[in-house]
Order: structure tokens, then sequence, then C-alpha cells
């Protein structure tokens, strides 16, 4: 009887079929910005579970270029400290002055603050690099972005276009959420480029200091230990976990996920009504089918499996179609600029597909309830009236 009432479905589906793709192809566009959405606080906690996963905490100033690089020298003393690499921001443009790149100056110091969970480059990739100063390490995202290719050299400027460096790419960070767009460089290049041009010395400067910690359970320790060796000196500093500095950049414009949920229950709210307006103009079609399933002895229970497993199927269908293109053109991820200081990217990953597909089956079938409902217990007789 089932497979009976399944036919039944297909052949009504094929009967209305411009209203049926019209009503699919809805539900594939709101779950196409829905599930790109909903990936946006997904994937920041993603991005902030891997900067935990690191044991880093990140030291800064209220002026960041009031923080002494130096610093590094006696926070590598202290206890349950690993190691300290202090680091450099420079804004930088490739070919379009509009296309920023935030690279990361750091020495060989970079590598002491890597954890196990982060990737570690081959031996003789790090010999490679330490002969070279204009090798970096770049994220596969922003590799793939603008085509580059290990090996082959590229040039950035800075906004100005007074200051070119040349880079060659030795290292590549696999697709991650956290590194996928990151790259650092050696510092000495900037700093000597800077004080040929500008006549500034920068070498003792850093935007930030990374610290490595060799347990979870001392990171607050560590933390406020940093804080107060150089309490009441000239650069005061704040030290925070890894993962709260990630999340700082989007809290940093606002609430965030409050603005992507609002516009996520916006889309949902436009679908439910587009498709109950269908839903009902498509129940309302089916009045003369459902008076003759009624009179050769269709129950009340079968109209309306009939009518609602129909209406589950084009939300499944349509939302398929949607979160499949969400995976298509979103998968391999996107920046959100500043948000993450190109330390991370938005992807849409299949769980986050899943959940927007089974949302909008719900909703398809919550949609159809109310008229499938009214359909199903009209009396035969009253519904062959309708139809006449």
């Amino acid at each position: 009887m089932a497979y009976k009432l399944f036919v039944i479905v297909i052949r009504h589906m094929r009967r209305q079929l411009r209203r049926t793709i019209l009503t699919g192809l809805t539900f594939a566009v709101a779950i196409l910005i829905y599930t790109v959405l909903s990936a946006i606080p997904a994937s920041m906690d993603r991005i902030a579970e891997g900067a935990s996963k690191g044991l880093r905490l990140i030291v800064t100033a209220p002026n960041a270029y009031k923080l002494p690089a130096r610093y590094c020298d006696p926070i590598r003393k202290m206890p349950h400290v690993l190691g300290c690499a202090a680091e450099i921001i420079w804004g930088a443009t490739y070919r379009d002055p509009k296309d920023m790149i935030l690279a990361y100056g750091t020495t060989a110091d970079l590598f002491t603050v890597m954890a196990d969970s982060d990737y570690h480059p081959p031996p003789d990739v790090l010999k490679s690099m330490f002969a070279d100063r204009r090798s970096v390490s770049v994220g596969s995202v922003l590799m793939e972005e603008h085509g580059w290719k290990l090996g082959e050299p590229i040039t950035l400027k800075n906004i100005s276009g007074k200051i070119t460096l040349t880079f060659i790419p030795r290292v590549e960070f696999p697709p991650s959420d956290y590194l996928s767009r990151a790259f650092f460089f050696d510092r000495r290049l900037l700093d000597e480029a800077v004080k040929n041009t500008y006549g500034a010395d920068i070498a003792d400067r850093a935007n930030f200091i990374s610290v490595r910690v060799d347990r979870a359970e001392n990171m607050a320790l560590v933390a406020d230990g940093i804080d107060e060796r150089f309490r009441n000196s000239d650069a005061e500093t704040e030290t925070t976990t890894e993962s709260d500095t990630v999340a700082n950049y989007v809290t940093a414009i606002g609430d965030l996920r409050t603005i992507v949920a609002g516009l996520c229950i916006v889309v949902l709210v436009t679908v439910l009504l587009i498709a109950a307006n269908s839903m009902a103009m498509m129940v309302r079609d089916r009045i003369g089918e459902v008076a003759v399933m009624r009179a050769l002895g269709f129950s009340r229970l079968d109209v309306a499996a009939v009518l609602l497993v129909e209406a589950m199927l084009i939300g499944l269908i349509g939302a398929s179609v949607g979160a499949g293109l969400a995976i298509v053109f979103f998968g391999h991820g996107f920046t959100l600029g500043a948000l993450t200081g190109s330390l991370g990217y938005i992807a849409v990953s299949w769980p986050v597909a899943i959940y927007a597909v089974a949302i909008a089956t719900l909703v398809g079938i919550a949609s159809a309830l109310l008229p499938v409902i009214n359909a199903a217990r009209i009396p035969p007789a009253l519904a062959f009236r309708k139809v006449v």
C-alpha cells in the first residue's frame, strides 16, 4: 500500500510539473542563502576551536606599535612557556591595490610556538626557508585564490607603493579552518625596507607576541604572569588566549551571530509564506483527486499522507539542490576579510548543509499541514460539489 501511495505522489508531482519546479526552486534559492549564512557562525566556531588546540596566548598592547619585540626574551624564561615569537602585521597589496593581503612578519621563532596539532613542514623545506629570507609560508586557500605556486616568486607592495618585496612560497599550509589564508614572511625584509625607505627602525616593534604554553591548565597562570611582569612599564600588556583573540575580530564589528540568526529567521519565514501559498494552491487543485480517492475507499489518513509526502518531497528535492550548490560554490571557503585577520575562512560544511536540508523538509511539511488537514476532512460528496 505504501508503494502505491508513493506512485500516486510521483504522478501528482509530474501532473503540475511547472508548479512543482517553481516551488522547488523557491526552496533551492532560500536554502542556498540559509546554508551560506548558517556556515558563518559554524565556521567561526571551528576557527576558534582550531586556535584553542595550539595552546597559545596572544600578547598585545593598547598601542600595538609600542609593544617591544624584546619582550620575548623574559617571556621565554617564564615557567610553562615553550616558545615565543614577536610578529608584525604588514598590510600589503598584490597587483590590484584593492587586493589586500595581511602578511605576518616573524622570525624563525615562529616554529617554537607551533603546536603538535599545527602543520609541520618537512626538515628539508625548513632548511631551504632559513637559507633564503625571501621564503614564505602561505595558506592553501590564499595560494589558490591568486594562482601562486611553490618556488615561483611573487611581489607584494605596501599601500603607498614605496615598499616592494619579493617572496618565494616554500611552505603551503594544507586546507584547514585556521591557516588557510595565512601569509608568514621573514620580518627582517620589512625591517630593512622601512629603514631604507623611511629611515625608521622598527626592528623592536611588534603588533603582537605569540606565546606557546605547555598545558591548557597553565594558560591563565602564564597570561597573568606576563601582564604582571610588564605592569607599570612603558608598554603594558594585555594577554588573552588565541581563541579569544580570533573571536574578538568578530565582536569588534558587532554581534555577528545575532545578525546572522536574524537573517536566517527572515529567510525561513519568507520561504514558509511562499511555500504555504504554493502548497495551498496545490491542495486546492487536488480537491477533485481527493474526492475520487475518498470515493474509491482511501482513508483520510491515506489522502493526507499522499499530500504531505508530496510537499515533503518538493521541499527535500529543492533544498538538496540549494544545499548542493552551496557546497559546490562555497564548500572550498570564502573569506570575511578583516573579521578573521585573513587567518581563517568561512566554509560550507556537509553537516551545515544537511541541517539546512532537514529544516527545509520540515518547512515544506509545515507549510502544507493546514491545507492538507482541511482537504482530508472534506466529505467525498462535498469535494465533488466543489469540483463541479
